[in-house]
């Protein structure tokens, strides 16, 4: 796809936390054929950004599947931050990155590159409502992420699912049945 606005070239994906609410891995979760980390990977792949991952908990799990281009950062306060800290261990030292946690679907391709396409810090909305992945420029300050956007270009999209959370089995299973059987994993 197209230009990269600042130069974006990395995307990092958020995947430390223990998923107490779901019970599982999250990032484990089977959509499509594949866990739902590799969807995340194979998007921003597509793009041709370099694939960042963070992990915590489950990290010897989650390393065992992801592919040998992935480079995985270790979040050695999983248990006690949380996203905003697991961030800021993948950000430094990068320059533009897009930025997901894994417990939502991907994004799609053409709202992605319009992240890409923005002039600075920007995030994806739905019906006026924040959502994911998000665009963050450097400096990357250890600081919460919608503190870190409160100015940020906000780009309108008709994609219900960059502002939903898969944090437990009730949203995962709801969110697999709108996708009608059988789920194709295409996002």
């Amino acid at each position: 796809m197209g230009g990269r606005g600042s130069s974006v070239q990395d995307a990092v994906v958020l995947a430390a936390g223990a998923s107490t609410r779901m019970g599982r891995p999250k990032a484990l979760l089977e959509v499509g054929g594949g866990p739902l980390l590799l969807h995340h990977v194979r998007t921003f792949s597509t793009l041709g950004l370099r694939v960042h991952v963070v992990l915590g908990a489950y990290e010897a799990t989650l390393r065992a599947v992801l592919p040998d281009h992935v480079t995985v950062h270790h979040n050695p306060a999983w248990a006690t931050s949380g996203p905003a800290e697991s961030a800021f261990v993948a950000l430094q030292g990068l320059g533009p990155a897009l930025v997901t946690p894994v417990d939502v679907p991907p994004a799609r391709l053409p709202d992605l590159q319009r992240l890409l396409d923005a002039d600075g810090p920007a995030l994806l909305r739905h019906c006026g409502v924040d959502g994911h992945p998000v665009r963050l420029d450097p400096p990357h300050p250890q600081l919460r992420l919608d503190e870190r956007l409160r100015g940020a270009l906000r780009i309108e999209t008709d994609d219900p699912d960059i502002v939903r959370n898969l944090n437990t089995p009730a949203e995962w299973a709801a969110w697999l049945a709108a996708q009608g059987p059988p789920y194709s994993g295409q996002f």
